[in-house]
């Protein structure tokens, strides 16, 4: 029976073991899992072995205090689960041989742990290498080990196959085996089985089932990697025994994987250089077996990591060209995921590796000039803006303007965008009269913030004698620091703003987005993760405490709703959890479908659903995929939903296939906040929002949803789809 603090001190156990199998793919999926695990166990002494060295590994991983995160993911039992099925493989077992595997797994273990500290400096992966070296060290040293006697097992394979599935399995076996296919496809299936060290027809194609199953690039990719090289052995004259006898063909798909879909994103680019990278893995893989054969020692999967390693290596020393191909920095495990969310979550969420910065002032002002200005912002201080204060008119002063008092933005307040320390502060210079300057203090007096390592924000032109911090000073986001004013070389009152990579007032400036504002050019737009354009209006969105409440959902709390069609009213539950990497998520009890998100101080969002696509927290997940916290009337946001999930299975499935080349789906999100006569007290805000299912630009089957917040809680969902008009009401 397993207790709670087994649980506590072994979270997720089971997870860890199936995602080891799946590891050696790169890939985390339940069902390719258990299929990689039953054909392990085709050879049951391998298998029993593999697992027990995942198990060995996983279980000291724990032990230890790894992080839970990497064991989970099972990063720690992927290299020992290879080295026990080699080893299970070769060896006969008993006493010593269990007492070696043990030892040979926490060995791998330790490999594992070193190299990943050595190569993650670099930001690289030590992908099989313990696994090489592990499988090295057992195969030399069990020369001298005389307890440890060599298997038989390979040679009595149809009886162990037998012993195992009986008649039927002998004959599924056969019947593969005596197939009249071209010898490409044999060699491509069995090299998937030698993976698993099972080089048989069969067990290759349940791991391509496998395959196929959890992502359908990563088996093209394996596929086409695997014909550039049998086509490349022919044009150059290489002998394709070292394919057909030895099987190291799975280096050539391991590595198209790697390299065409799963460190990077997959693209026409990538797919170009896993065709670069066929020869590369070719003349590595013959070298080595000269180079090894006199130590009796195989090649193994040698050639892969070189050659990823190295590709990786080099893709990330590039100055320029960073998207051919892209390299994936939040890695979803699935190469169709990896593109469709760099495709929207790159810039939807750019927020998430950025400091929040805000607008430096409050109200509505004008950019008057941006970057690349017409007057100044030239060269290395290209990236800066200039704001000014304006009426309804347009016009940024009261009278004639021939007094600085006339402008009005002379005097406002001045804020600082971001939390820092302050670093320079220059407070004594004059202000200008209209249409003077002072070409000599050009930055007028101006204030420098460090908001961390390489990150300043400079505000210049301030009203003389108006700062009100001092240097060293830590300053919250938002806090006042000085008045806008006119001083340096500024004709008219104006606040100049830029990010930089020094503390210096006037260093280099840099290009940074701001987290968040709104722009108002004829139509009020939201703006996430931007930069503000010449004569846009712009502000900081003011966060509204009815939907700041409402959509903050905290861990251990339930969302009850009464369902209301026409069929029988029905209570639904929605409960907020972590996972165990602190991500929160909706977790319906009924499907147990599973909808992550995330927010800041501007907005909620959705993040990824897991689950049935039929169940009513899907509708929730897309109904408030994206909405805005702030007060805003009117306001219409738009945004496109990751392709990964789209309802329909067979065309989602086909658009993997065509994802790096051509994109035939879409999904579209549009949120507008309503207008709402609100009496005295009244807190109620509301949002229509649509999501659009298209293939080919045109509209496949659309869903409408009504949202009703009040006295910050969601009281009201109502959803229009397939016809069917459903409402949950909050209980």
């Amino acid at each position: 029976m397993i207790t709670d603090k087994t649980r506590l001190m072994f979270p997720q156990f089971g997870q860890s073991l199936l995602n080891s199998y799946t590891q050696v793919f790169f890939a985390k999926n339940k069902w390719m899992a258990l299929m990689l695990v039953a054909v392990s166990l085709i050879d049951l002494n391998a298998g029993l072995s593999g697992m027990l060295a995942v198990v060995v590994a996983n279980t000291a991983a724990y032990l230890i205090g790894l992080n839970r995160e990497q064991i989970i993911n099972g990063f720690y039992g992927f290299n020992p689960l290879l080295v026990g099925l080699g080893y299970g493989i070769s060896f006969e077992p008993g006493l010593s041989f269990f007492i070696i595997l043990i030892f040979i797994s926490l060995l791998t273990l330790f490999t594992s742990i070193l190299l990943a500290g050595l190569l993650s400096k670099y930001g690289l992966p030590y992908l099989s290498l313990p696994f090489l070296l592990g499988f090295w060290i057992i195969t030399l040293s069990s020369r001298s080990l005389s307890q440890l006697e060599l298997s038989e097992g390979g040679i009595y394979f149809l009886n162990e196959l037998f012993s195992l599935g009986g008649f039927t399995l002998l004959q599924i076996h056969s019947w593969f085996e005596q197939l009249q296919w071209h010898e490409i496809f044999k060699l491509y299936f069995r090299s998937l089985g030698a993976i698993f060290f099972q080089p048989y027809l069969f067990v290759g194609l349940v791991i391509a089932a496998g395959l196929l199953i959890w992502s359908r690039l990563a088996f093209l990719l394996s596929f086409i990697g695997f014909v550039c090289a049998y086509l490349f052995y022919l044009v150059v004259g290489a002998s394709l025994n070292d394919i057909a006898y030895s099987f190291i063909g799975f280096n050539f798909i391991l590595s198209s994987i790697a390299i065409g879909g799963f460190f990077v994103i997959p693209s026409i680019y990538s797919f170009l250089w896993v065709i670069i990278s066929i020869p590369l893995l070719a003349f590595l893989q013959i070298t080595a077996g000269s180079l090894l054969a006199p130590l009796q020692l195989g090649v193994l999967s040698l050639p892969f990591n070189f050659v990823v390693i190295s590709f990786l290596f080099v893709f990330r020393l590039r100055e320029r060209y960073f998207n051919k191909p892209a390299l994936v920095y939040f890695q979803q495990f699935q190469p169709e995921k990896n593109l469709y969310s760099s495709l929207i979550n790159n810039r939807r969420l750019a927020h998430l590796e950025r400091i929040p910065m805000k607008l430096p002032f409050w109200g509505f002002w004008k950019v008057t000039q941006a970057f690349d200005g017409e007057h100044t912002h030239k060269d290395a201080w290209r990236y800066a803006w200039d704001f000014e204060f304006v009426d309804e008119s347009g016009k940024a002063y009261k009278n004639e303007g021939y007094q600085i008092t006339d402008y009005y933005c002379f005097g406002k307040p001045v804020l600082s965008p971001a939390s820092g320390y302050v670093m320079e502060v220059i407070n004594e210079v004059d202000d200008n009269a209209i249409g003077d300057m002072n070409l000599r203090q050009n930055w007028g007096n101006s204030i420098v913030i460090s908001h961390g390592e390489g990150l300043f924000s400079q505000l210049s032109h301030l009203q003389k004698g108006s700062i009100q911090v001092h240097k060293g000073q830590y300053v919250e986001q938002g806090t006042q620091l000085a008045n806008c004013g006119n001083s340096g070389r500024s004709p008219f009152p104006h606040l100049h703003f830029q990010f930089q990579t020094s503390s210096v007032v006037g260093a280099q400036t840099l290009s940074y987005p701001f987290v968040a504002y709104l722009s108002k050019n004829g139509e009020l737009r939201f703006h996430s993760s931007d930069q503000p354009q010449l004569n846009d209006l712009v502000s900081n969105q003011l966060v509204d405490e009815t939907l700041n409440k409402a959509l903050h959902f905290i861990p251990g709390q339930t969302l009850r709703f009464e369902l209301t069609d026409n069929e029988q009213p029905e209570i639904i539950e929605w409960e907020v959890k972590t996972d165990i990497f602190n991500q929160s998520f909706l977790n319906c009890r009924q499907t147990n479908s599973k909808a992550w998100f995330g927010r800041n101080s501007d907005l909620f969002y959705f993040t990824r659903f897991e689950g049935d696509k039929n169940s009513l927290l899907y509708d929730v997940f897309l109904g408030l995929y994206q909405l805005v916290t702030g007060s805003n009337p009117g306001l219409t946001i738009k945004e496109h939903i990751s392709l990964s999930e789209f309802p329909s299975a067979a065309l989602r499935i086909l658009q993997d296939f065509l994802s790096p080349f051509y994109r035939f789906l879409n999904i579209r999100y549009e949120a507008t906040q309503l207008k709402i006569k609100q009496g005295i007290g009244d807190s109620r805000m509301a949002f229509n929002t649509q999501v659009y299912f298209e293939v080919n630009r045109k509209t496949l089957s659309s869903r409408k949803y009504a949202i009703t917040f009040e006295a910050g809680e969601i009281v009201r969902f109502e959803i229009e789809k397939d016809n069917k008009h459903q409402i949950l009401n909050r209980v």
